[in-house]
């Protein structure tokens, strides 16, 4: 994955000062039957977690995430699932049919980074795991071969250290867009799984910066803020519907696009977002004529923090969280899933859009033998016995052991 990245930024560096022959290219990765359907599978999924996200918001907060984030770091989790718990996380990502789901989400990725020479769009996963407790060669062998997933032991007990490990190859794979994923390592932690995305896409038609003006932009409760409103006029994609307008703003060679949805009538934002799983995104992914639009975007910068294990209950993936015997691929240890945490940012401007994402899936042996301190530096009492029958052979209490 960094060498075709590596190719990517190479060819982008060299473009202006070589002739179009001598330009590296990195030929597209087609996406195979199998991932257009895994896709199409995730497709509610990812409406579900978005939704449930928006929901468990408090009164307008912006909400950004990344399905892709998401399903990847899960995609490696399915691997060291068993039994029930495999079942429900199949059936809870929308997984009909798990043959064959590592080999689609290999190709989705190659797919994604190679799909649009203009575009950098960047996939890494990554395994930590406590150094001292044994792991099934098995499932990081899938993680390798399927995920190209970066595997390393860390001292958990070195806190700080590990922390600092994690975090900063989630830094680097974001380019410095998401610093950190991982705030604490509890004693009976033994695995993280992490994911992390980066996107950054010059618009195929740049906002001209002479244009950017002052201008209010209207908030739910009807109060207003003054924003830096972004106008260009354009051909472009254009959906009009009862309750909806929409608008795709393409990236580089138009493999990437962003699509922006208005509110129309007694309809808000919290109701595209509730429409979106139920029809509305098929409407939108369906190719209509380019026409004349004068397009006025204002610049935004967001940056968000999740807790995902309510939202992932509420549409339905509970076992992985409390059944100790789900992970018997990762190791034959009573293990659930303890935490998962995703980090988004976006910033958009004339040029066009940055966005990073990450994931974060760790893992707790919930029989993990606890460390206890005894430290006997105060008066103590004493009693020697004898084992089978408890007959007691001394007993004392000292005060002072000089």
């Amino acid at each position: 994955m960094k060498k075709i990245g590596a190719l990517i930024s190479l060819a982008l560096l060299t473009a202006s000062s070589c002739s179009e022959s001598d330009v590296p290219v990195v030929k597209p990765e087609p996406f195979t039957l199998k991932s257009a359907e895994v896709i199409k599978q995730t497709d509610a999924f990812n409406w579900k977690i978005f939704k449930a996200v928006n929901e468990l918001a408090e009164p307008g907060d912006n909400v950004v995430v990344s399905p892709i984030s998401i399903t990847q770091a899960f995609g490696m989790a399915i691997n060291g699932a068993t039994g029930d718990n495999l079942d429900e996380m199949l059936s809870v990502m929308g997984f009909t049919d798990p043959e064959g789901l590592n080999e689609a989400y290999k190709n989705i990725r190659a797919a994604l980074s190679t799909a649009d020479p203009k575009v950098a769009m960047e996939i890494a996963n990554s395994a930590w795991y406590r150094d001292d407790f044994v792991i099934n060669e098995a499932f990081f062998d899938a993680l390798r071969t399927y995920y190209d997933a970066r595997v390393s032991g860390l001292d958990f007990d070195n806190v700080e250290k590990a922390k600092q490990s994690m975090n900063d190859w989630v830094k680097e794979s974001t380019r410095g867009k998401i610093p950190s994923i991982i705030d604490q390592i509890a004693p009976s932690h033994i695995l993280f799984l992490i994911n992390a995305v980066y996107f950054n896409g010059e618009w195929s038609s740049r906002f001209d910066k002479s244009k950017t003006t002052d201008a209010p932009f209207y908030l739910a409760d009807g109060s207003s803020v003054n924003v830096k409103m972004m106008q260009q006029k354009e051909d472009f994609q254009f959906y009009s519907g009862e309750t909806y307008s929409a608008l795709r703003l393409p990236y580089g060679d138009k493999s990437f696009a962003m699509t922006l949805i208005l509110p129309q009538g007694s309809d808000d934002a919290g109701g595209i977002v509730n429409a979106l799983g139920t029809g509305l995104w098929e409407q939108l992914i369906a190719p209509v004529s380019e026409s004349e639009v004068n397009v006025y975007l204002p610049r935004f910068k967001v940056e968000c923090t999740y807790n995902l294990i309510p939202a992932l209950e509420s549409v339905g993936m509970e076992r992985a969280f409390y059944d100790v015997y789900g992970f018997r691929n990762v190791a034959d240890d009573d293990i659930i899933i303890s935490d998962v945490r995703h980090k988004t940012f976006i910033e958009v401007d004339e040029r066009g859009t940055e966005a990073a994402a990450a994931t974060s899936i760790g893992f707790e042996v919930t029989s993990m033998p606890m460390v206890h301190e005894f430290r006997v530096d105060r008066p103590f009492v004493f009693v020697i016995s004898e084992k089978e029958t408890g007959t007691i052979l001394f007993a004392g209490k000292i005060e002072n052991p000089l």
